[in-house]
């Protein structure tokens, strides 16, 4: 008898032996799947983003909705330093989907820097962000964002009208430059006006802005019928300084 109970003590301590051998390897998945290093809140710069939804505003404060691929070669950089990179955190093979807030602090540009506007940035369009991304992971407080599709920007000039023509306008800028812009007051063109309305005259007098809308056909030729809109601040051209400043996180 004493034999017998011997024989399965010692089966039982086989048994769990092998159990714990079978159970390690998963165990060490778990243990590592655990300690995998995920993105915490903080300065990153994110690349490769693809526009999943345009800006839900024509102006700041506007939201875009981007999509990063889960892709083995993705990176982001803390800080948006080029020597802090590491690989991106997914859930499985599924992508990360981010809301991006831009705000009138948001530097906005084009693939050469340029300054951009958000009508600009439109689904499918990739771009490069630097920015914050918040506790929950799925918001990115932007400081810059980059278009880096090669595409004719629009941009937004503030100055002085110094002479009319029927062709359009001569805008003198702050800096002294001179810009001729093509009139986009034609036929079929939408405008909204801000300013003095006479009901009994049926006139409009002590015009605050305009905001005029040409009618495109099938996105031809907008260079040249692009609307000019009023804006509070000039939109110069950055300094060299500033696109240094942009080199540096690769912007």
């Amino acid at each position: 008898m004493s034999n017998k109970i011997k024989n399965i003590g010692f089966l039982a301590l086989i048994g769990l032996f092998v159990g714990v051998l079978l159970l390690a390897p998963s165990a060490a998945r778990a243990a590592s799947k655990s300690n995998a290093k995920l993105l915490q809140a903080g300065f990153y710069q994110f690349n490769n983003l693809e526009i999943f939804k345009s800006p839900s505003a024509n102006e700041p404060p506007a939201v875009i909705e981007v999509i990063q691929k889960n892709d083995k070669s993705c990176v982001v950089y803390e800080n948006g330093k080029t020597d802090l990179a590491f690989p991106c955190s997914f859930s499985g093979a599924d992508n990360n989907n981010y809301a991006i807030q831009i705000d009138e602090r948001t530097t906005i540009s084009g693939v050469n820097q340029e300054p951009a506007l958000l009508t600009d940035f439109i689904a499918g369009d990739k771009i490069n962000v630097l920015g914050w991304l918040s506790a929950d992971s799925k918001t990115i407080r932007a400081a810059v964002i980059r278009n880096l599709v090669v595409k004719d920007v629009h941009q937004s000039l503030s100055g002085t009208i110094k002479e009319v023509t029927g062709d359009g306008f001569t805008l003198t800028l702050a800096d002294g430059s001179e810009v001729f812009v093509k009139t986009p007051i034609v036929k079929g063109a939408q405008i909204t006006v801000k300013g003095v309305f006479d009901k009994v005259n049926n006139t409009v007098s002590n015009v605050l802005s305009a905001l005029i809308k040409p009618t495109i056909i099938l996105q031809e030729n907008t260079a040249e019928t692009a609307p000019t809109q009023p804006a509070p601040t000039s939109s110069a051209k950055p300094s060299n300084l500033f696109k240094n400043f942009l080199k540096v996180f690769g912007l």
